[in-house]
């Protein structure tokens, strides 16, 4: 009489089933080269903000209020990487604002108390 023991067929098929899980989850995360670098991709909110480095409320409010462009889809916002990187630059070509307290602090050093 030849012994059979079922939790080795129960155990064949877990690492079965755990090697096909894992090569999925393998292959659906790494997202190929061409995607990432396409200027046209479109991002969502909280890709960008990973991007920016700012939370998903800042990219909000970038987008109402200082010109980030966006376009809306239902209730969200996509924007494209190249235009994203484009608003990025545009800060740097900006002259830096002149220092309004300098004036403040020689009026101050003129009329103080010695």
């Amino acid at each position: 009489m030849q012994n059979y023991n079922p939790f080795e067929l129960i155990l064949s098929r877990l690492d079965l089933l755990q090697l096909t899980v894992n090569t999925l989850s393998d292959t659906s995360q790494k997202p190929s080269a061409t995607e990432i670098f396409n200027p046209e991709r479109l991002l969502d909110l909280p890709d960008a903000a990973q991007i920016l480095r700012k939370p998903v409320g800042t990219v909000r409010y970038y987008i109402h209020n200082r010109n980030l462009p966006a376009i809306k889809v239902g209730k969200s916002y996509l924007i494209k990487l190249q235009a994203l990187l484009d608003w990025v630059n545009e800060f740097d070509k900006k002259e830096p604002l002149k220092d309004i307290s300098s004036p403040m602090l020689l009026n101050r050093n003129k009329y103080r108390k010695n």
